[in-house]
């Protein structure tokens, strides 16, 4: 039996106008943005003095990048408590969504005037400074997620990657998890 992950990149470019169009709703994510536990924890999360419009607003195309990661057949077929099942997710995904953002600011340094989306919230620190009243320790850092800004990640990667999301069920591990990332690019710098 196999005891690593596997991971699989997916990628997925397409002009930001369709992105938009079809996966941008403002309104709706700031409302399940509000509703989160995490809503205003950390720097990357709103409320933000960014506005997510101008953002959108300033690129051309998009680039979605994901990780689609698959547990390895020991990790599926055990069953966890509660406690032990965050753990084993924090353990598989940890390490791919810091390679992930690695990854996109990489891409971010080549290619000039893009700006690099991360997968989800912002942990590049292990505790923000945020809820103190302090800024951020690494603002070259943060990137907002798609989420953050406004985009619908899930319907991504469902209609656009033709990928599934699925969930933990009866303390067991789902087949397989997804992070996505993106890269906003303009057509001239």
């Amino acid at each position: 039996m196999s005891t690593e992950h596997t991971v699989i990149t997916i990628t997925k470019e397409l002009p930001l106008k369709d992105f938009y169009e079809r996966f941008v709703d403002i309104p709706r994510c700031a409302a399940a943005c509000e509703a989160c536990p995490d809503h205003g924890g950390t720097w990357a999360c709103p409320p933000f003095e960014a506005d997510p419009e101008a953002i959108w607003q300033s690129f051309d195309t998009i680039m979605l990048l994901a990780k689609k990661v698959v547990p390895s057949s020991e990790a599926l077929e055990r069953v966890y408590t509660g406690q032990e099942l965050l753990h084993a997710f924090d353990s598989i995904l940890t390490p791919v969504k810091r390679s992930l953002i690695n990854e996109l600011l990489a891409l971010e340094k080549q290619i000039p005037g893009s700006l690099a989306l991360s997968a989800g919230g912002c942990d590049i620190c292990d505790t923000c400074t945020r809820p103190m009243g302090l800024p951020c320790r690494a603002p070259e850092k943060k990137r907002f997620s798609i989420e953050a800004i406004g985009g619908d990640a899930v319907g991504a990667i469902e209609k656009l990657l033709g990928e599934s999301i699925l969930w933990a069920e009866e303390g067991r591990l789902p087949a397989h998890f997804i992070l996505i990332g993106a890269l906003l690019k303009k057509s001239r710098p």
